[in-house]
């Protein structure tokens, strides 16, 4: 009887371990940099690191394309030509109102409009293109010291999710307060107008692998259900990318091992339903690009630019324009310029196949659609 009992108590106790089995990390991954190739950008502009440019975005309209930058010591938004990288124009200037900012930092664009966050006016600037012409402001009331956005559109509403660097006493939180790492908000968009904007959530874990310590680069693929977030916390192993869904829930950790530096800019190849992920390793001598598997997380191929260094930023078009039939990848350089290469020949020396003919329902509503908003969103 003795001995029943004893079963019963030891069934019970690993039934409720395993109830609490941790969420599997990826397995640890060690690239020598020897492996890596070292590819050229096709276009590098100027370089001036007194403005810091921090993050890049496409646009493409009737005139022509071109790369948004912020540049966050200067208060202002670089426009770039995105052809040759010639610096056509400096918009902005220091301030609180609409149409100035405070250290300029993640940029976005949806169609004809542009998200900016901006870190010391704890807020997130929206502004109609191509003249970056002020349309409202939000998140003043909850954000506090904001770094990377992404916005994209799900069944009929718009989301945008941003992430939120909080110090306390200057000091990083402790795991417990870090639940509000990243905050997640809707829009509608009604005739050149926003509107019901809502808070939905905070998101964040406060123990285990999904804890987020220093954020700032975001990328979500709905497609998929997928949320990747940069994490920043350096030391052996702690620079990573970490995957929640797109309700918060945290899921895995990708990339263990393989960020020497700080896990930086993020963003999507769109393959018809596959594709690529493209995350960034900061490092100071050279800026290397790695390409993770769009659904398995698998790392396919990494390189190097030993011309770009210390990337935060990084845009992904895959809108034709010019010489670059399939779009391409703009970088930040060193706080000073960008560079970029053109994604086809890019692939090509990668050994990466990406048939984009048949594009899943995120690409038809990305920033990459030129003015879609007007076209199918009201």
């Amino acid at each position: 009887m003795k001995y029943i009992v004893f079963l019963i108590i030891i069934l019970i106790f690993t039934s409720c371990n395993d109830s609490k089995k941790e969420i599997p990390k990826s397995e640890s991954i060690e690239l020598s940099s020897n492996e890596l190739l070292i590819l050229k950008p096709d276009v590098l502009s100027e370089w001036d690191n007194s403005d810091k440019i921090d993050s890049p975005a496409f646009y493409k309209d009737d005139s022509g394309t071109y790369v948004f930058a912020t540049a966050k010591a200067s208060d202002q938004i670089f426009v770039y030509n995105a052809e040759n990288g010639n610096l056509i124009k400096k918009v902005g200037e220091t301030g609180s109102e609409l149409g100035q900012f405070k250290s300029p930092n993640g940029i976005y664009i949806y169609g004809d409009l542009c998200f900016i966050v901006e870190r010391d006016n704890h807020r997130v600037q929206v502004l109609r293109l191509p003249n970056l012409e002020p349309v409202l402001s939000f998140g003043e009331d909850r954000l506090v010291k904001p770094y990377g956005l992404n916005v994209f559109r799900k069944d009929s509403k718009f989301h945008i999710y941003i992430t939120d660097g909080y110090t306390e006493n200057e000091e990083l939180p402790v795991d417990s307060h870090l639940g509000k790492r990243v905050l997640h908000y809707s829009f509608d968009y009604d005739k050149k107008n926003l509107i019901n904007l809502e808070f939905l959530k905070y998101i964040g874990d406060t123990e285990g692998d999904g804890v987020l310590r220093y954020v700032e680069s975001i990328y979500a693929d709905p497609v998929n259900n997928n949320l990747l977030i940069g994490e920043e916390f350096e030391g052996e192993g702690n620079s990573c990318l970490k995957l929640y869904d797109l309700d918060g829930n945290f899921k895995k950790l990708i990339g263990v091992g393989l960020f020497k530096s700080q896990s930086e800019g993020i963003a999507l190849i769109r393959c018809g339903k596959n594709g690529y992920w493209v995350a960034t390793d900061q490092n100071k001598e050279s800026s290397i690009f790695h390409f993770f598997d769009r659904k398995t997380f698998e790392l396919v191929k990494s390189f190097k630019s030993t011309t770009l260094k210390n990337t935060d930023g990084i845009s992904i078009t895959q809108v034709s324009f010019d010489v670059n039939s399939q779009g391409a990848l703009v970088a930040s350089n060193n706080d000073g310029g960008i560079g970029i290469w053109n994604l086809g020949p890019l692939l090509f020396q990668l050994d990466i196949k990406c048939d984009n003919s048949t594009p899943d329902e995120a690409d038809e509503n990305t920033a990459d659609a030129v003015r879609v908003i007007n076209q199918i969103m009201l």
